[in-house]
């Protein structure tokens, strides 16, 4: 995937206006953001969720399969950059295959998500980074802050998705 640079330049603004407020500024906006991402989930067959506009297009199925992933990616990279050790929800690794299992998953991995920012002091550790693919190095709170981002980014996958000729109908 290719960003445009007024695009990137555009994110990583955001991240790092995000990153200086408090925590619980960043927590409210990311959970505002994930109830519209779980909104549109609500009514999504799964025979909807199934439906790949195209060949190399994901469905939604795979769209949410992804966000749960790369949550989970982001719980470790926050949690060492805050010095907040492992956390303590274990997990198998295994992303759910129905809709059903991943909305169920998106819930779990989110309060996984909370509960490492929650016992982490929010002035800790704010120098360290981790490169982020599209955006450069970022500290822990504009990583909590990208949740924010990539949920708004995949709502309007699913939204361009439920959009396209042949999705199936709302029974």
């Amino acid at each position: 995937m290719v960003l445009p640079d007024e695009i990137r330049d555009r994110v990583v603004s955001y991240l790092a206006h995000q990153g200086r407020k408090d925590v619980s500024a960043i927590v409210e906006l990311i959970e505002e953001e994930r109830r519209r991402l779980a909104e549109l989930l609500e009514d999504v067959s799964e025979e909807q969720a199934g439906f790949a506009p195209s060949a190399g297009q994901w469905s939604i199925r795979e769209i949410v399969r992804h966000v749960v992933g790369t949550e989970r990616g982001a719980i470790q990279i926050i949690a060492r950059l805050a010095g907040a050790g492992e956390p303590s929800a274990e997990t198998d690794g295994v992303i759910g295959q129905s809709l059903a299992e991943l909305r169920s998953e998106l819930a779990e991995v989110r309060g996984q998500l909370l509960e490492v920012v929650g016992r982490v002091n929010p002035h800790t550790n704010l120098e360290a980074r981790h490169d982020h693919p599209f955006f450069g190095p970022l500290s822990w709170k504009e990583w909590l802050a990208f949740q924010r981002v990539h949920d708004r980014d995949h709502a309007a996958q699913i939204e361009a998705v439920e959009g396209e000729e042949g999705y199936p109908k709302r029974q």
